[in-house]
């Protein structure tokens, strides 16, 4: 259990005092996705379990959930952590998702948990991959290992958001493997990608392929936010 802490909400200053920085109030008016695409977690009317782009052409990943649509003040906490080291947003967004997962009840827990990997030369420049922060929060509250140096990202790629979807899809292919393709490969049937934001799916279903090409059986995919395209992200 997380001890109480006594601090300010990170949204509206507001005295708190409980695990995250980030009072009820503004927990509460956060965006959250009610209904979504269980395959790739976009959000749906009511009326569907499964989008028509799924239906089409079923992506790699076996299963998604999403919290929140990527909009203020989602937008700005991930912002705020990606780009100006806030890393205690992490652990508020850690929290949302881990606390989420426990009210869900989830009966099939993965065998581990996988951070969406950065090239090393942005994990350098940056100093931290935001995934993985938002990752140790859930592994431990679930009791799930992280699966940290299964996969690296080999391809220093562009930012996926400055190009559309058809160049998205190029832009990442092949942009991961095996950190060790010689070693044997741990026994994972069930593998859960953590990622902050997915848009179209195309790293989160990259990563996937490789890993059920390693011979994984089930992949999801646990993210804070779900964008569309045409959402200014990061």
């Amino acid at each position: 259990m997380i001890p109480l802490i006594s601090s300010s909400c990170v949204l509206c200053d507001t005295s708190v005092n409980k695990e995250i920085s980030l009072c009820d109030a503004c927990q509460a008016d956060l965006p959250a996705i009610s209904h979504a695409c269980r395959a790739c977690g976009i959000p749906l009317d009511e009326a569907q379990s499964i989008c028509g782009q799924c239906l089409k052409s079923p992506p790699k990943v076996d299963y998604s959930l999403s919290l929140y649509h990527y909009e203020i003040p989602i937008d700005y906490l991930i912002t705020e952590l990606k780009f100006t080291q806030k890393l205690s947003h992490a652990a508020i967004l850690g929290f949302l998702l881990k606390q989420q997962l426990l009210k869900n009840n989830p009966k099939d827990l993965p065998d581990a948990l996988l951070p969406v990997p950065l090239h090393r030369k942005r994990l350098i420049k940056r100093g931290f991959n935001q995934s993985l922060e938002i990752a140790k929060i859930v592994a431990k509250e679930l009791n799930i290992p992280i699966e940290n140096q299964l996969i690296q990202r080999s391809k220093a790629t562009r930012a996926q958001t400055e190009l559309n979807l058809k160049q998205r899809k190029t832009n990442i292919k092949g942009c991961f493997n095996l950190k060790n393709p010689n070693e044997k490969m741990p026994d994972l049937q069930h593998i859960v990608i953590i990622d902050d934001v997915v848009t179209t799916g195309a790293t989160t279903n990259e990563l996937a392929k490789v890993l059920k090409s390693a011979g994984v059986k089930k992949v999801g995919v646990w993210s804070i936010a779900r964008a569309v395209l045409h959402h200014k992200v990061i």
